[in-house]
């Protein structure tokens, strides 16, 4: 059986696309810590930038809609570029599942289950990604949308308890920061969250109509964006700048304000729960896009008996990789902003560049 054969509507995929942007990009807010007032800006700048490079790749995939992202790099790039070019989706993706398991261990043994061994989470979290994986890409989208407007909702609620600790706007005053800064940090924010969404592309041909991509895909990453600013501005506003800066996970230092009562500990277990399920989801996509990439580049049939192997794969990077936070917020603020620019950025440039002169040099024959 292939590893991912099903179609899903463009709207699925914008829920999608939402979905894996937000599952843990209001955990650390590392932009705002630097920028604070100003951080709005390098969202509004990263938002910008990650929907120009998705349009392109819409458009790369309007021009060829009876092949796949893969088999699209093999027509333009052919095959041995092809592959080395897959083979740096393939380095990003390790990166950034290793960053998104993590993320989410270090939270849980933070805050949730102090005695619990990070290989112990670990090895949860790729057993629970390893399966959805093999059930292939229609449940999972299928199980997103049952489960996105539980998450809509709780968020709305504890963000609305929230705006009345905010006593002023911390927005102002504005522009406080050197135009460096704020290229710096929207590099950060184009790096996480907003970047990653370029993996996507990869399922581009799995939408029924791929015409109304260019239309639902930059709806998802606004709203996204618009969800990173709601979190940075009630953070800033109801803790401070001072103390947002010293905090770890400072949204949820923000959560922890909010009372209602002996219910506080129920809302604040299922809003963890629901968040914990969309950062799933995003090691579950990367998991199948992943075997799918790979199977390709080494010339094996793609099949989901490899979706078991490469969640091992994943606990085995995952495993050494950024250990302590430390070495995981110096990765995210020093070196990925960087060093993942040509996944992110180059490649789907280069892409969209060899498209338009496919497509000219059709129409001058």
């Amino acid at each position: 059986m292939g590893v991912s054969q099903e179609k899903i509507t463009p709207g699925a995929l914008a829920c999608l696309t939402f979905s894996f942007l937000s599952g843990f990009s209001t955990l650390f807010l590392f932009e705002a810590k630097v920028l604070k007032q100003d951080v709005w800006l390098s969202y509004v700048i990263a938002v910008t930038m990650a929907c120009g490079i998705l349009l392109l790749l819409c458009y790369v995939q309007r021009q060829y809609p009876q092949f796949s992202m893969v088999q699209i790099f093999d027509k333009l790039l052919g095959k041995q570029l092809a592959r080395a070019a897959l083979f740096f989706y393939l380095i990003y993706m390790l990166e950034i599942q290793s960053l998104a398991s993590q993320a989410l261990t270090s939270f849980y043994r933070t805050v949730v289950l102090p005695n619990s061994s990070s290989n112990q989470i670990l090895l949860l979290i790729v057993c629970a990604t390893s399966y959805a994986a093999y059930l292939g890409l229609g449940p999972i989208v299928r199980t997103m949308q049952i489960t996105l407007p539980f998450f809509l909702i709780s968020i709305f609620v504890i963000c609305f308890f929230i705006f009345k600790e905010v006593g002023s706007n911390p927005f102002l005053p504005p522009l406080q920061h050197r135009v460096e800064e704020i290229g710096y940090c929207s590099l950060i924010s184009l790096f996480f969250p907003f970047g990653k969404s370029v993996v996507l592309c990869f399922v581009f041909s799995h939408a029924t109509d791929i015409k109304k991509l260019a239309r639902h895909i930059p709806l998802a990453l606004a709203l996204s964006g618009l969800y990173l600013i709601a979190a940075a501005y009630l953070t800033l506003g109801s803790l401070g700048m001072h103390l947002t800066e010293d905090l770890t996970f400072p949204f949820f230092s923000a959560i922890q304000l909010v009372t209602f009562g002996e219910y506080i500990e129920r809302i604040e277990i299922m809003i963890i729960g629901i968040w914990t399920i969309f950062t799933l989801f995003e090691i579950i996509i990367l998991q199948l896009i992943f075997t799918e990439i790979f199977c390709h580049v080494v010339g094996l049939p793609r099949n989901r008996g490899f979706i078991v192997p490469v969640g091992l794969l994943f606990f085995a990077i995952a495993q050494r990789s950024f250990v302590h936070l430390n070495d995981l917020a110096n990765y995210n603020v020093r070196l990925a902003p960087f060093t993942t620019l040509l996944p992110m950025a180059l490649i789907p440039l280069i892409i969209s560049i060899l498209t338009m002169l496919q497509k000219k040099r059709k129409k001058s024959a």
